[in-house]
C-alpha cells in the first residue's frame, strides 16, 4: 500500500489534502456498472476523478467500465489487481454476485450498493439507488411539463466526492471512518428526495444539477414563464 504525507486541509472532512506520495502514481481503480447508461446516478466518473487529482497531487484514477456485464465486471476486478491499483471503488453491476476481494488483497469501497468484503461503503439511506428514465435533466422536464409527477433526486455529486475522498485515504494510509454503519461496513448514507415541480428549482438548480437555462430551453420555455421561473 502506498501512503502519503498528509496536509492539513478539509473539503468534507473526510480526506485532507495530499502534496506528495511515497511512490509513483497511487492509482484508485473505479469500476462503473455502465458507463453509458445515462440513468446511472450512484456516480459522476469525472466529478469522481476531479475530487481524487484535486486532494492527491500524484494521485491517477484508471476507469473500468463492465457495460452492464455483471461477468465483465469481476474480470475487471482482477484485472484492477494485475494494474497495480491500490484501491477499488466499485459501483456494481450485481452486488450479489461479486466479490471484489476475489482477485488482490486491496481496500475497497462500495458505491451505491454495498458488495460483499467491501471495507467501506457510499450509499443512501433508502438502500438502493432508485431507477430512473433517462437523466436528470429529462426527468426535471418531465415534471416541469405535467409529463411525471415528481422524481427522485439522488446526490450524485456529494456521494462521488465523498468515495473519492475515501479512497484517497486508503492511500494516505489513515482510511477514513464512516459516520453509520451497514452489515458492519463503515458507511455514509445521504438521503434521495422526491422532487415536484414546487421544489424543482430550489433542490435541482440550487444543488447545481442542472441549470435554469437548460431546465427551460425548448419545449419548456412557455412552462417556465408561467410559472415565473425566467
Amino acid at each position: 500500500m502506498l501512503r502519503a504525507r498528509l496536509l492539513p486541509f478539509a473539503l468534507v472532512a473526510v480526506a485532507p489534502l495530499l502534496s506528495g506520495c511515497v511512490g509513483d502514481e497511487p492509482t484508485v481503480a473505479l469500476l462503473v456498472a455502465d458507463a453509458s447508461d445515462s440513468s446511472s446516478r450512484a456516480v459522476d466518473v469525472e466529478l469522481f476523478t476531479d475530487r481524487v487529482t484535486a486532494t492527491c497531487d500524484e494521485c491517477r484514477v484508471e476507469v473500468y467500465d463492465a457495460e452492464g456485464d455483471a461477468a465483465t465486471q469481476a474480470s475487471q476486478v482482477r484485472q484492477a489487481g494485475a494494474d497495480s491499483a491500490d484501491v477499488l471503488v466499485v459501483v456494481p453491476v450485481d452486488a450479489t454476485d461479486l466479490d471484489p476481494q476475489a482477485g488482490e488483497d486491496l481496500p475497497v469501497v462500495s458505491l451505491g450498493e454495498l458488495v460483499p468484503n467491501s471495507d467501506r461503503f457510499v450509499g443512501l439511506e433508502s438502500g438502493e439507488v432508485p431507477s430512473q428514465s433517462g437523466s436528470d435533466l429529462e426527468a426535471a422536464r418531465d415534471v416541469l411539463l405535467g409529463e411525471e409527477r415528481s422524481m427522485t433526486y439522488v446526490p450524485t455529486r456529494a456521494m462521488s466526492e465523498r468515495a473519492a475522498d475515501v479512497a484517497v485515504s486508503y492511500l494516505a494510509g489513515e482510511p477514513a471512518r464512516g459516520d453509520d454503519e451497514v452489515d458492519g461496513v463503515e458507511s455514509w448514507l445521504y438521503r434521495d428526495r422526491d422532487v415536484t415541480v414546487d421544489s424543482l428549482t430550489t433542490v435541482l438548480v440550487g444543488e447545481g444539477v442542472v441549470t435554469l437555462d437548460d431546465l427551460c430551453a425548448g419545449a419548456t420555455a412557455q412552462r417556465c414563464e408561467r410559472l415565473g421561473l425566467r
